[in-house]
């Protein structure tokens, strides 16, 4: 890498990492004083809603982020006018199709064809919520392109900052509502708020030309062509990555996933942080290095790689031995049963580091190796949970999820070993690091004892 590459690297990165910090921080915050104004089942139906609308968003995902930071033609007004358009097009769409959710959610409720009110999608309030939650879709596809653009050029700095000041105006607004009146519709006006509050700082900073709308044909080609993967990536996605919840959602009442809901929250804290840095700040790297400089691909991927399992290793076995006691300090007695899973599904920062292949896939443009990857993982997932649940219970259901990357993990082998690299001592050398994670946690329950 050249010295330029790596203080873009370094700056961005810690954007990247300060802005995330941040924003989990008020996250967490949010979710401390939130949980004490509303009941548990608030939170699991607000899943179910939140589930529903990231699902339409990756149904109908073209890869307009992918395209801009890998394409060529990525920084040029007809290209990036035409994804604007295309990204209106798609906001409308998600907004029309969640309405068509909600009605269906409302037939099948009046007809009695849903389960009961104590389960999550017999709640009577939860078409409603839909309905209401759908115009995020539509005010975010008027965002400025050039959010998109400051990826491709690895300049964090404005885009973290539109993010943290949206999601503040929006938790504020949520806390208001939520102390005076107490009810779910808290959560779902702030997100409003905060997402229409990311569109107008979108055009009101200065990142960009004004957009327009555009219709370049040979951008449309390109755009769908490469986005055809990352489209089905994007399902394959939403399948895995909110499949836990999305089963577990037929499967508990709303109270139990709502607790279910801050246990995974918590447990993934970290490793959000770290995706959201992956495909923020390596991924632009990644791809910049196979297109200037292909012979270095393998230093600069294990290098990443290295730092990422640093973390994600140590971090993984400090939550396993402490989850049980952290959810104890933080959370009133409602919340105890997310201790001891969150000591569970901490286990899935094992995997995060292996996951960085993915990103290197898509450096590549070959985002159907990406895609293969997802099909295992998700057909386990869809397999697996249920029938642990039915044979053994929620605990075993809950292992399933945490232990379910592990045959992606090993699919990826086989294809890094196949079309690029592998380097099996690499991959495994920081493993460690877990058992040092689990000896520290061990002993927070002394340091609690000893501060009190």
């Amino acid at each position: 890498m050249t010295k330029t590459l790596k203080q873009k690297i370094v700056r961005s990165g810690s954007w990247v990492i300060v802005g995330h910090i941040f924003s989990q921080g008020m996250r967490l915050g949010g979710n401390l004083i939130l949980t004490r104004l509303l009941a548990p089942e608030m939170f699991g139906v607000m899943a179910i809603v939140t589930i529903i609308m990231v699902g339409l968003v990756m149904f109908s995902d073209v890869g307009l982020l992918q395209n801009i930071v890998q394409s060529k033609r990525g920084e040029e007004p007809g290209y990036l006018n035409t994804a604007w358009t295309i990204q209106i097009i798609r906001g409308f769409l998600i907004f029309f199709i969640a309405l068509a959710f909600s009605y269906g959610l409302y037939f099948l409720g009046q007809t009695g064809y849903l389960v009961g009110e104590d389960k999550v999608y017999g709640n009577v309030e939860l078409p409603y919520l839909l309905a209401v939650m759908s115009i995020t879709s539509a005010i975010s596809g008027f965002n400025s392109i050039h959010i998109l653009v400051l990826n491709r050029k690895l300049v964090m700095g404005k885009l973290v900052t539109i993010e943290l000041l949206s999601q503040l105006v929006g938790l504020i607004f949520m806390l208001y509502w939520a102390w005076f009146h107490r009810e779910i519709w808290a959560l779902v006006y702030g997100n409003i708020l905060s997402t229409f509050t990311k569109m107008l700082l979108s055009h009101c900073t200065n990142i960009g030309k004004k957009c327009r709308f555009c219709w370049d044909k040979l951008a449309v080609h390109e755009i769908f062509h490469f986005g055809k993967w990352i489209f089905l990536s994007s399902i394959l996605g939403f399948l895995l990555n909110q499949g836990d919840r999305l089963l577990l959602g037929g499967l508990l009442s709303a109270s139990d996933l709502g607790i279910y809901t801050v246990a995974f929250f918590l447990a993934n804290a970290l490793r959000d942080v770290i995706t959201k840095l992956v495909s923020s700040v390596f991924f632009p790297v990644l791809s910049q290095v196979v297109r200037e400089q292909p012979s270095q691909v393998q230093q600069t991927y294990y290098k990443v790689r290295a730092k990422i399992d640093i973390v994600s290793m140590f971090a993984a076995g400090f939550l396993f031995s402490s989850g049980s006691l952290i959810i104890s300090v933080l959370y009133d007695q409602r919340y105890l049963d997310a201790g001891w899973m969150m000591e569970i599904l901490s286990l899935s920062l094992v995997f995060v580091g292996f996951m960085l292949s993915d990103q290197l896939f898509l450096s590549y443009g070959k985002s159907k190796l990406l895609s293969i990857l997802i099909v295992f993982q998700v057909i386990s997932l869809y397999v697996f949970v249920p029938l642990m649940f039915i044979l053994f219970g929620i605990e075993q259901a809950i292992w399933a999820i945490a232990l379910i990357p592990v045959i992606r993990v090993i699919v990826s082998f086989i294809i890094m070993k196949k079309y690029y690299f592998l380097s099996i001592y690499r991959e495994i050398m920081f493993t460690p690091l877990f058992g040092v994670g689990v000896l520290v946690g061990e002993q927070m329950p002394k340091l609690v004892i000893l501060f009190k």
